[in-house]
């Protein structure tokens, strides 16, 4: 009975040390994408919707806390590329982390237009977090 007792007391401190060893890799991991350089390994993207109509495409990218100038939107070839930024907010640039779930540092996303048509950015504007492209076809 107390050997028992003794293995899983043994166990149970290892798998807090395990735990500890994984928030400190983590936390290495995170503070590293908020220094990354402008290459997009690394980069996570956000989420999209894009509504067609006759004239265009809306473009809404989800990219709250992201700030403006610190987002590219730009056309290259047939592609969209929506990239930036979205960092730490300064109320946590200390402290441990325990629960990682909003991704922050360097973001990209690229959108593969329709071949054959022409688009050019006819307008962008944030709304409630939410970054809205106007794409205009010129066919």
């Amino acid at each position: 009975m107390k050997w028992d007792f003794f293995a899983w007391q043994q166990a149970s401190d290892l798998m807090e040390q395990a735990e500890r060893i994984e928030r400190n890799f983590l936390q290495v991991a995170a503070a590293s994408r908020y220094l990354a350089t402008s290459s997009r390994a690394g980069a996570w993207a956000p989420s999209m919707n894009v509504v067609e109509t006759d004239q265009a495409w809306w473009v809404i990218a989800a990219l709250p806390g992201a700030p403006a100038n610190r987002i590219d939107i730009r056309l290259a070839g047939d592609e969209l590329i929506i990239a930036g930024t979205r960092p730490l907010p300064t109320c946590c640039t200390e402290g441990e982390l325990k629960i990682w779930e909003i991704p922050l540092g360097r973001f990209e996303r690229r959108l593969r237009l329709l071949p054959g048509i022409q688009f050019t950015i006819a307008e962008t504007r944030f709304e409630d977090g939410l970054l809205i492209t106007e794409l205009r076809k010129s066919l």
